[in-house]
Parts: structure tokens; sequence; C-alpha cells
């Protein structure tokens, strides 16, 4: 109730009360015209009432006190009315009908309580019955306070009634309110349960593919059991020349070629099972063979990163008009064992990342790495060498942080043809091209494969049609 006494408070004595209070003086020059100064200083009373009732209403918490303020504020607008109707000779005045718009204003907007509506209106009216009373002489005179009594009374039932039917429907939208509210507190439990785990798969999904989100949904696999010693192939991507180019283009520009660069990179990292570790400014981190394992990770680890490279060069164009030059990056891959698992406070910051020299051993090759060279450790190209990959040495180099191992680094150039054109086991959509569906959530609420692009679903009415 407060607060509705203090909302319509502020609007009637914002806009309303004052033009409107104003606006009467031009009856004033009409009919009192001897008293029309007098009469203006005292409509110009309206302004200080107004920014008073406002201050005071904007700090008062309690409804009765509320209540108060907002019946002092009909008594001072009502004021100047009364004391021109003590100025003004004739006792019958129609000056009285001001008093009955004070009245229409605030006991028919402000949701008075009975007794306070009792108090304002005693507030608004007894000032002019004492005037007029003591004022009046004649029989003409009192019949015609008696006529304008009647009005009076008409407009003070008038507001009465007014109150009654918007009490009504107060109680009845405050009853709505209660009865919605309760409904809503019904379906709590199960909102938040299903919002919580679409909001972690969908989070998952930006880290994971979505056949290890599927694994994770089904129980197939647990991320919950802690951090683990697990062979990883970590893979490093950054952009050449990259600071230059942010410093040299307009910003748009930027978030334009940086948006697509990472969609680019992300999409095909997760289309080989890739996991998303971090962003290190204009550079991605991720790593293959946790939390899902597989026999050929550092192949798979590879094979992305000639995609990677490829995508790019067929994106050439787009990046010629956007980026004003060729889209070139380095790239970083190396083999070995770390910690996996969720470092991190639920309460705050949690990520499922890996701790252990793949990571930083990547990061460093691509710091050694020429524009849209490919450099993996020694394993690695052990690997690589016996199932057919073009690769090449390019010597033995010192690795900042590694400097007490030699380290003998190659290049990767392509991987062999029966290799380049296995299909990963990410779905793809058959409608947008390097697309692969995501788990998502349909409108039922239902987990289904969906491409983010398109909105396409497998086994739905669009997809078959």
């Amino acid at each position: 109730m407060n607060e509705e006494i203090k909302s319509v408070l502020k609007v009637i004595a914002n806009w309303m009360a004052a033009p409107l209070f104003l606006a009467f003086w031009l009856a004033d020059l009409i009919y009192i015209p001897s008293l029309k100064w007098p009469f203006l200083a005292l409509r110009l009373t309206i302004v200080p009432v107004c920014w008073a009732a406002k201050y005071f209403i904007e700090k008062e918490q309690a409804s009765a006190k509320s209540q108060w303020i907002a019946c002092a504020y009909a008594f001072f607008v009502a004021l100047p009315i009364n004391i021109m109707i003590v100025m003004i000779p004739d006792v019958t005045t129609g000056y009285y009908a001001g008093l009955n718009l004070v009245a229409l204003g605030a006991l028919s907007f402000i949701p008075f309580s009975l007794q306070f509506f009792a108090i304002t209106t005693a507030a608004i009216y007894v000032p002019y019955f004492a005037t007029v009373l003591i004022k009046a002489h004649t029989t003409a005179e009192y019949f015609g306070v008696l006529l304008n009594s009647f009005f009076i009374v008409g407009s003070i039932t008038i507001c009465f009634l007014i109150r009654f039917f918007n009490e009504k429907l107060r109680v009845r939208e405050i009853n709505s309110r209660l009865a919605l509210k309760a409904e809503i507190a019904n379906r709590d439990h199960v909102i938040k349960s299903k919002t919580d785990e679409a909001v972690r798969l969908n989070t998952l999904s930006t880290q994971f593919s979505p056949q290890v989100v599927q694994a994770i949904r089904e129980g197939k696999v647990d991320l919950e059991k802690g951090v683990r010693r697990a062979q990883i192939c970590a893979i490093f991507v950054d952009i050449v020349g990259s600071t230059e180019r942010v410093v040299r283009l307009d910003q748009a520009k930027v978030d334009l070629v940086l948006a697509r660069f990472m969609d680019t990179v992300v999409s095909i990292f997760l289309k080989y099972d890739l996991t998303i570790d971090k962003f290190q400014g204009d550079g991605i981190l991720a790593f293959a063979n946790d939390p899902i394992r597989y026999g050929d990770f550092v192949q798979r680890t590879c094979l992305a990163a000639i995609e990677v490279r490829e995508a790019l060069r067929q994106d050439r164009e787009f990046y010629l008009l956007n980026w004003k030059k060729e889209m070139q990056i380095r790239i970083g891959i190396s083999a070995g064992y770390a910690n996996v698992g969720f470092y991190g406070n639920k309460k705050f910051f949690r990520s499922y990342t890996a701790i252990g020299a793949p990571l930083p051993f990547a990061s460093r090759l691509t710091n050694l790495a020429q524009p849209n060279q490919i450099l993996v450790d020694s394993d690695i190209a052990q690997t690589l060498e016996t199932e057919g990959y073009s690769l090449n040495s390019i010597g033995e180099r010192v690795i900042k942080g590694f400097e007490e191992d030699q380290h003998i680094i190659f290049e990767l150039h392509q991987a062999p043809a029966n290799r380049a054109e296995a299909k990963p086991n990410a779905e793809t959509c058959p409608h947008c091209v390097d697309s692969i569906l995501y788990l998502d959530t349909n409108a039922q609420g239902h987990f289904v494969m969906k491409c983010r692009q398109c909105g396409y679903e497998p086994g739905s009415v669009a997809a078959a049609s």
C-alpha cells in the first residue's frame, strides 16, 4: 500500500496538480480581475507544496506516515482556494468547485484507508464551511451555501464509490499476484533442476564436442571424479601480427574478424573431439584424449591443425576484405602427461583444464613457428612419420623453460590422403558447411542434437522436408 501511495502522489504532485492549478488563473482574470495578482501568488504556492510532498514521500517507508503526508498535501493544495473564498465578497461563489477538483484528485486516486479518507475530506472542506457559515447573513446566502453543499456531498460520494471499486480491484490484483507467486513457487524445483542441467550442458558444449557432452549427460563420462593423470596432445593456435592489426583497424572490423576466427578454430577442434582449454588473447589452447580416450589422439590433433590452416586459407577473401591482409597463424603441438580435471572453486569459477608440460611446450613451439607453420615435437613426429605424414626437421632449438633437454623440432606439412579424407566422429549439418551438431534443447525442453546456425535437428519435420 505504501508503494501505491508513493507512486500516485509522485504523479499528481508532478505533472497533474501544478499545470491544472495555474490554468485556473485564467478564470481569475475573468471573474475577479481586481484580485488577479494576489490570487496568482496564492496559486503559485502549489509549486513548493508539490516539491515538499515529493521530497517527504520519497523517504517514507511506513504506510501510515505516507497517508499523513498525502493528507497534508491535499490540505495545503486546498488551502489557497479556501483563502481565495475568504477574500471573495460573494459567499455563494463558485470557487468551491476548486475544492471538489482537489477532492477528486486526492480521494479518488490515493489509496487512503477509511480513516484517512475521512480526515482528508475534513482537511479539504472544513475551512470552507467555517468561512461561508461565518460570512453568511441572509436567507439567500444560506440557501446558496446549501446548494453548494449538495454538489460537495455529491463529489465526496463519487470519490467514495471510486475508492470502493478501486479497493476491490486492488485486492483482486493482490490475490492474483499471490496465487501466481504460489504457482511459480510450486514449479521452482522442477524448473531449477531442468535449467541447471541445461545450463551445465550448454556450458560444457563450449568446451567439449557434442558427442562428449552427450556421453556426460548419459553418465558414460564422469567429470567429477577429480583431477587425474592423463596422456594428452596439446595444441596452441595464435594469430600472426594481431597487435599491429588491432591498432590499425576499426574496432568493429577487429571484433568481426576475431569472432570469425574463433568460430572456425573452435568448430574444427570440437569436430575432432579436442577439449577447449582456454583463450589466451587471440590464441586458443586445446588438448586431445580427455575426457574421452582415443588411440589416435595425436593424429586427431594434427588433422585439426591442418584443417584449421586450410579453412583460414579458403576464407582468404573475407580476411583480405576485413583484416586487410591474409590471416596467418602459428601452431604448436606437443604430447605428454598432464594433470586433467576441474580446477577452481564451485562458488566462483571452475574450469576443466590440464596442467602439465605439453601445454606450455605447445605455446613455446608457437613462438618459434613462422607464419602458417605447424611445429611438433620429436615424439609426435616419430608417430606421424610411420603413418605417412609429410614432415621435415627444422633442427635443434632451445625451448624457454625446457633448456635442460635437447629438442629437435619438426614442421608438419600435410596428412596422408587416407587420413585427410577420414571423417571425424562429430555429426555435421547437411545444410551448413563445416557446422557440427551441438547438444541443445528443443521447444518441448527435450535434449536434441541441433545446428546452431540454421536450427536443423535430425529426425525433425523441418529436417525431413
